[in-house]
């Protein structure tokens, strides 16, 4: 199995902010980012899709409309016009290559596939910019682990799941994969029993209220993805 989340501090959680710092920022935007960077943050979360030529462009779902002003579906839309999108806070929709600029290395950073090709596409942006920050990968996708397990062995990856099943589990341990990330809302004690039976490091995600992240904390995961990942790291701190 690979090393686990790179940055995290020893016999401490981790506090992962998802999607930037999401609860004083548009969610994936420069904003939130630049925010979460200021934060000293553990480490920033984020979404890559692919545009419809094939570049790695930072966002949830897989149309614009949510968080943009405009209604685009994502990967069919060239990342000409693409760059020419505003989010809803009057920024430019980022791509990857933006977000590493933004994020300098000074933070780490976990960047999530969304897309077959979202591996590959973010291999050829991490080795452009000549990124050297620390890093790790995941994906819902099982193809997306398995690439970035064949195009970037040295770097950590995790699976996203809503539920840590046993063929996940088993996935992870088979291929070296660093950590399991399920929806903490679907967790029971079974489940986090058998997770942790395995040795297999626990990130729940979107954990935002205290009470629910510091339970999971002490029934055993890692720590939590949250939209309100610096007042919980505050909390924690202040005990």
């Amino acid at each position: 199995m690979r090393p686990f989340i790179p940055g995290r501090a020893a016999g401490r959680p981790i506090f992962v902010a998802h999607r930037g710092a999401s609860d004083r920022a548009l969610e994936n935007s420069p904003a939130a980012f630049e925010v979460a960077v200021s934060d000293g943050a553990d480490m920033i979360e984020f979404d890559v899709r692919l545009s419809a030529d094939g570049l790695p462009v930072v966002f949830h779902d897989d149309r614009t409309g949510r968080t943009a002003k405009e209604n685009l579906a994502v990967a069919r839309t060239p990342a000409a016009r693409l760059r020419a999108v505003r989010l809803k806070n009057g920024e430019k929709l980022p791509f990857l290559a933006d977000v590493l600029e933004i994020v300098g290395g000074i933070v780490p950073i976990n960047i999530e596939s969304k897309a077959p090709g979202g591996i590959a596409a973010a291999a050829m942006a991490l080795s452009k910019a000549g990124y050297g920050g620390e890093l790790l990968l995941s994906s819902g996708l099982r193809g997306e682990c398995l690439a970035a397990r064949d195009l970037l062995p040295g770097i950590s990856c995790g699976l996203v799941t809503r539920r840590p099943s046993a063929s996940d589990i088993a996935f992870c341990l088979r291929h070296g994969l660093s950590s399991i990330h399920p929806y903490g809302r679907l967790l029971t004690v079974l489940r986090l029993r058998k997770v942790a039976a395995s040795g297999i490091p626990l990130l729940p995600y979107t954990v935002d209220d205290p009470a629910e992240a510091f339970a999971l904390i002490a029934a055993g995961a890692v720590g939590v993805f949250s939209n309100r990942a610096q007042a919980l790291r505050e909390a924690w701190r202040l005990g």
